[in-house]
Formats: C-alpha cells, sequence, structure tokens
C-alpha cells in the first residue's frame, strides 16, 4: 500500500504530477486511501487550460478530500495507450484502486464541481469563503456578517487582514468613513492587504464631496455642462468603489473645466490609478483617455 505522500511536483497542494515511474504509486495504490482524479492533458491542448486550473482550484477548496493527478499525455504514452486515451481532456476519477468515474472534454466549471461532488461530499464553506462570494454577487450584507465572523473566531493575520479590509469597503459603501477607517487601521506594514489599505484610504477623501447620486443626475440633466455636479457626482461613485463609472465623470471634468479646483478632476483620476494600480485593465483604458485629452 501506499505510504507517505509524494511530493507536489506542481508546487501547488494536493496537485501531483504522473509518469510511467510512478503511476501504480501515484493513482492506483494512493486511491486505496484518498479519491484521486487524474486529468490526462498536453501543452498543445487549449480545452486543457481551460479545465486544468477549474480541477486545481477545486483540489484546493476541498483541502486534500481528494488529490488531483496531472498526466502530460505526450511524455507517457504508454499510460495514454493504457487507459485508451484518444481526445484530451480526458478526466478518470479513481477509487479503491480502480476507475469509478471520468468525462471527456472542457466541461462547464458547474459541471466539473457536480463531478467531485459524486466523488467525495462537498466541504462546508468557511466564513471567509461565504464572505468573498457574498461580495462578488454584491450581497453586502451577507459578507458583512460574514466577515465579522472571521475576525471572531481570532483568525491568523492574513485572514484578519482580508477581514477588515472586506468591512472597510463595505463600510466606505455605506458611506461610513469612519467605521472604514476604524478596519483599515487595524492592518498593519506587515499585511499583505497593507498597500490596499493605504490605497483605499484615499478614496474616503472623496467622502466630502459625495451626494447623493439621483439627485446629482438630476441636475446634470438638466445643466449637463456643471463641472462640480460632474465631480460630486464622481466622488460619490469612488465612495462606493464604482471606479469606472467615477473616472469617467472625473474625465469629464476634465474635459469641461481643467481649471475647476486647480485641475482636481484629473488629480482625482491621478489618486484612483494609484488606488487600481498600473496594471489594471480600468486604469490603463483612462490613462489613455485622459492622455490623448489632455495631449
Amino acid at each position: 500500500m501506499f505510504q507517505g505522500s509524494l511530493p507536489a511536483s506542481t508546487g501547488k497542494k494536493h496537485v501531483y504530477e504522473a509518469n510511467e515511474q510512478n503511476f501504480q504509486q501515484r493513482v492506483m495504490e494512493r486511491s486505496l486511501e484518498v479519491p484521486v482524479v487524474v486529468d490526462f492533458w498536453a501543452e498543445w491542448c487549449g480545452p486543457c487550460k481551460t479545465l486544468g486550473p477549474v480541477l486545481e482550484k477545486l483540489a484546493e477548496e476541498y483541502g486534500g478530500a481528494f488529490e488531483l493527478v496531472k498526466v502530460d499525455v505526450d511524455k507517457n504514452p504508454r499510460i495514454a495507450q493504457a487507459f485508451r486515451v484518444q481526445s484530451i481532456p480526458l478526466v478518470y476519477a479513481f477509487a479503491g484502486g480502480q476507475p469509478v468515474d471520468g468525462f471527456q472534454g472542457a466541461i462547464p466549471p458547474a459541471e466539473v464541481k457536480k463531478f467531485i461532488e459524486r466523488l467525495v461530499p462537498a466541504p462546508e464553506k468557511g466564513a471567509l469563503e461565504v464572505a468573498r462570494e457574498a461580495v462578488e454577487a454584491g450581497d453586502l450584507v451577507t459578507a458583512k456578517a460574514a466577515f465579522e465572523a472571521v475576525l471572531r473566531d481570532k483568525p491568523e493575520p492574513a485572514a484578519a487582514g482580508e477581514a477588515h479590509l472586506g468591512l472597510a469597503r463595505i463600510a466606505l459603501a455605506g458611506r461610513d468613513a469612519a467605521g472604514a477607517t476604524r478596519h483599515l487601521d487595524q492592518i498593519g506594514e506587515a499585511d499583505a492587504q497593507y498597500a490596499q489599505a493605504q490605497r483605499l484610504k484615499g478614496v474616503l477623501a472623496f467622502n466630502a464631496d459625495a451626494g447623493e447620486e439621483p439627485a446629482l443626475r438630476a441636475t446634470l440633466a438638466a445643466e449637463p455642462k456643471n463641472a462640480e455636479a460632474w465631480y460630486r457626482l464622481g466622488a460619490t461613485l469612488a465612495t462606493q468603489l464604482r471606479y469606472e463609472d467615477a473616472l469617467e465623470a472625473f474625465l469629464k471634468v476634465v474635459t469641461l473645466d481643467r481649471g475647476y479646483r486647480e485641475d482636481a478632476g484629473r488629480k482625482a483620476m491621478l489618486s484612483l490609478f494609484d488606488l487600481l494600480g498600473a496594471e489594471n485593465e480600468t486604469s490603463i483604458k483612462y490613462r489613455r483617455r485622459l492622455a490623448a485629452l489632455l495631449f
């Protein structure tokens, strides 16, 4: 029987590589102890590069409840021949030393997850994962409760930093500058989120000019060249973390009145570029538009 664990040569937790020398041990024998999912792939295979990350993400989420083993069919033709691999990607699930399920092709992520759930029960979601999913879905009420639950459990520094940053963003979206500042101040220089926290503090400055979006849009409908209203709209949208919309409003200020508050429109855009980061697509897009306008 398989004893111990072979090194994860991929450098990722619960994701391994197998070859013709260790396949028996890495897959067949190991599946006597834990389910093993084998991903037959190749470098030239485009769909493989779509499916692979989905499987790897699930392996991480399941935390070792199953192991993912990747087999490059070009480097291991005898394994491919033994399993009659004619088209890739091809995935087999092994349990008890035998293949028990499988599928071919880059199926949608939801279907991949169902495949894994037939093999092992889905793991319970932690509070941090619930919070992330809620933020992505725009459910800030659930996200707030989940982030607060993370902090109640006295988490590791990385999780605490992420929770404080998440709560700061939620507070900022609710115009609670004091609450946002309180959470941002909990993120120290040693935390991975420190740089993001410092940039988010820059957004807090927009609170002084933020207003009610419907009223501002009504003003602009009547006075489309009102630079003050455009600036206040941009500030309002920035506090809601709607950065692209905010940049559009600030660009309008630059277009209408470069002298407004000593070039406040351009300066506001620069602060958002810094927040988003130089490589962000929205940042790149609006830097180009600003440059085209100025030069």
